[in-house]
């Protein structure tokens, strides 16, 4: 006990009366080695440039001498050094700072001074260049013993390990240094609860072990939205365009609360016993507005009984409306999806931020939502490659394409996607207008819907052209042959010669139609006849449709048109035949409205239920604002995307627009034309006639006459009446625009 207490007694500085001397601390130690650092590498560089005075030459010949060149790196070095002693916290680690940087620091030199000659190393450090001295004594033995690209690589390879040396980080650090960075943060909050665990005793070790588990189940969990972000963040530097900033956009907030799930499970139970259907209870998943719950028949049910028990489970549990999915795509159980007591908004910045958006294959993915497992849904434009949507009034259409239209363009610059938006309502898609993304202001008369479809058709032309041209099966295969710097020879108009041109790449074009209905009331036939073009042909080129109604009719989706487009979004609607209009099936007049949709692709059989994303008329606004500030100027969009297109028809009935006023490419375009104004009337059947062609091509003639103004639109069973050159005078004789060449014919009709 007494040399126990004497030794402590010494440590405390009280043996034999006599106190410890004090000492400076390390800390201080380095910190004023770190001042007198960073003052002399600021000196340095003032007699580098001649600011330091008399001694500022001096110490310039003398870095000369020493250092050669490398007297410009010598003050960064000793900067570095510097802070670095700031940082270390080791009493001892100091010493393999300074050792590691002078090594690195000599290599570096000796790398500089080998490519001098044996010879003349010594003079040329004498004249202050090359590496200087320190330079030479590297690069002499290095050039002496390995010669040239041997003494290199041992150069290299020792300035390498004295760097990482002094910064005492492994070589990965220095290849991935923000990853290397992150784990060590990561395992600064890891070896305090290690040492606890390795130390402490009792409760202490338990409450540390308890402590690593967390970590490490944090470090296994795939969905953190630190991981998440890399990738959205990697493509704002790349393009060149800044996507908006994500903080523009709002988080969900709430959770959904589906009130006594074990007890909802029981009733739902015992009302299937009660009609003499056995089944075991399976998974139960909370979504953001239903719940399902799902259920493992007894062998030998029918699926009917059970659909057919809808009202009797939705009196049961006193919950409106309840649907029934039987079976689940991909399992052998039926699904009861009840409706939350509580329900939540799904937000587009937790899509945005999500592992499954990071992960996507094009920048053309829809943020759909969530579906009744809470799993995020996203669906890629470019696979559609078209999309329909149908609802009632107010459940969450207009919505739906403002989420659609903010998803891309937080993924897509204005050279990489165009829009053609059509808002005959005026007022839901007019707050886009501004940004670079649109060909054209939304486009809000009925009259001018014909025309930028037209446009569209003919751009889909004009593309197909150059994917022909340059040996591209689609968008993707020609964009990537500009990416090589592809370029086309063309002829220059004025002097003739051949001149190459760099070809330039194809954005993608969506349009989106917010009101269909509307449209087709007064311009169904051109409307139609167009929807149903670019649906069928435009994939390969990048022109993607976007339609909306909310009036699911016969009449506004029409047969032509739903066959095209098989991918549909069905929001609730008031009656079951509504639902079957839009997804040939019952289903959607049991949804909840809100953003609730039943979506059906071409990858799915049944169509599968999911919360729709809420995108706020602020977070719109923020957007489009966010857009418009990298503006210089206001955008200049094209008129001629609006204006009257002129259609006509191929030698093989293909359909074709053109802005330029052609008048077609049918080979009996003009003797049809010559016909019908020596007749001074037009039909079907004339043509069919004189030209001795089918009804098919003759019909396709009258519209082509029509449409370039030569005659009037159909009157029933009536001939059409000729309005240019032939038109009947008021004593109802024929006219010809040139009586002295027609005398011939007039003759003949006047007999």
């Amino acid at each position: 006990m007494g040399r126990r207490k004497k030794k402590k007694d010494k440590e405390n500085g009280n043996g034999n009366g006599r106190r410890r001397r004090s000492r400076i601390k390390v800390d201080t130690k380095r910190s004023i080695i770190a001042v007198l650092l960073i003052a002399l590498a600021v000196l340095s560089v003032f007699s580098l440039f001649g600011g330091a005075g008399a001694f500022g030459k001096y110490l310039n010949k003398i870095l000369s001498l020493a250092f050669g060149s490398g007297k410009f790196l010598l003050p960064l070095l000793m900067v570095i050094v510097g802070f670095l002693y700031f940082r270390r916290d080791t009493e001892s680690y100091y010493v393999f700072v300074g050792a590691g940087f002078v090594l690195f620091f000599a290599a570096i030199l000796g790398l500089i001074h080998i490519f001098y000659p044996l010879s003349k190393m010594v003079e040329v450090a004498r004249a202050g260049e090359g590496g200087g001295f320190l330079g030479a004594a590297a690069a002499y033995p290095a050039l002496k013993f390995f010669g040239f690209w041997a003494g290199l690589v041992v150069l290299l390879a020792i300035s390498l390990a004295s760097l990482l040396l002094a910064l005492n980080v492994p070589l990965r650090a220095l290849v991935k240094p923000i990853e290397w960075i992150k784990e060590e943060e990561e395992m600064e909050d890891e070896r305090p609860a290690f040492a606890e665990a390795a130390a402490g005793k009792g409760e202490e070790k338990q409450s540390a072990s308890v402590r690593i588990s967390e970590i490490l189940k944090r470090k296994s969990e795939a969905e953190r939205p630190e991981r998440k972000m890399p990738v959205l963040e990697k493509q704002r530097i790349i393009a060149g365009w800044k996507l908006p900033p994500l903080d523009l956009l709002e988080r969900t907030t709430g959770k959904a609360k589906a009130g006594d799930i074990e007890a909802n499970a029981k009733i739902i139970q015992e009302t299937f016993k009660n009609f003499g259907i056995e089944t075991e209870i399976g998974e139960i998943s909370v979504g953001p507005s239903v719940t399902q719950y799902c259920f493992k028949p007894a062998a030998g049910i029918k699926l009917s009984k059970i659909t057919g028990l809808n009202n009797n489970l939705s009196l049961a549990l006193a919950a409106h409306p309840i649907r029934i999915e039987a079976p689940i795509p991909g399992k052998s159980l039926i699904g009861i999806e009840v409706p939350n007591k509580t329900s939540t908004l799904v937000r587009l910045r937790d899509i945005l931020e999500s592992s499954e958006f990071s992960e996507r294959k094009t920048n053309l993915t829809l943020a759909l939502g969530q579906n009744v497992a809470g799993n995020y849904i996203l669906a890629d434009l470019a696979e559609m490659p078209h999309l329909m949507i149908a609802g009632a009034t107010g459940t969450g259409k207009s919505i739906c394409i403002n989420t659609i239209i903010t998803s891309l363009l937080y993924q897509n610059s204005p050279d990489d996607l165009k829009f053609i938006l059509i808002d005959p309502k005026r007022v839901e898609l007019t707050a886009w207008n501004g940004i670079p993304h649109l060909l054209t202001p939304t486009v809000v008369d009925n009259g001018k819907v014909a025309n930028a479809l037209k446009w569209a058709i003919g751009e889909m032309e004009r593309r197909y052209k150059m994917l022909q041209d340059s040996g591209s099966r689609d968008i993707f295969s020609y964009n990537e042959k500009i990416k090589e710097g592809r370029k086309k020879e063309v002829v220059d108009p004025e002097t003739g010669e051949v001149v190459e041109e760099k070809v330039k790449r194809l954005p993608f074009v969506v349009i989106i139609i917010d009101e269909l209905a509307d449209i087709m009331a007064s311009h169904a036939k051109d409307v139609e006849a167009a929807i149903v073009r670019i649906a069928q042909m435009a994939r390969a080129v990048g022109i993607h449709l976007i339609v909306s109604t909310q009036r699911p009719s016969v009449e506004v989706l029409t047969g032509l048109i739903k066959a095209n487009i098989t991918t549909r979004i069905a929001f609730q609607v008031a009656t079951q035949i509504d639902s079957q209009t839009i997804l040939d099936m019952a289903g959607a007049e049991k949804l909840l409205g809100n953003g609730d949709m039943l979506y059906l692709s071409a990858r799915s059989p049944k169509p599968r239920r999911i919360q729709g994303v809420f995108v706020s008329e602020s977070e719109v606004k923020r957007v489009v604002k966010s857009i418009k500030s990298q503006l210089e100027s206001e955008v200049e969009y094209d008129e001629e995307i609006t204006a009257p297109q002129k259609l006509s028809f191929g030698a093989r009935g293909s359909l074709a627009f053109s802005g330029e006023g052609g008048e077609g490419e049918d080979e009996l375009y003009e003797e049809a034309k010559e016909t019908i104004m020596n007749a001074g009337k037009a039909s079907a059947s004339l043509l069919q006639r004189r030209l001795r062609v089918g009804y098919a091509r003759a019909a396709r003639l009258l519209d082509l006459l029509e449409a370039n103004g030569i005659i009037g639109p159909a009157d029933g069973s009536k001939p059409r009446e000729v309005l240019v050159g032939s038109a009947k005078g008021s004593g109802g004789e024929i006219g010809y625009e040139n009586p002295e060449a027609d005398q011939s014919k007039r003759e003949r009709w006047q007999m």
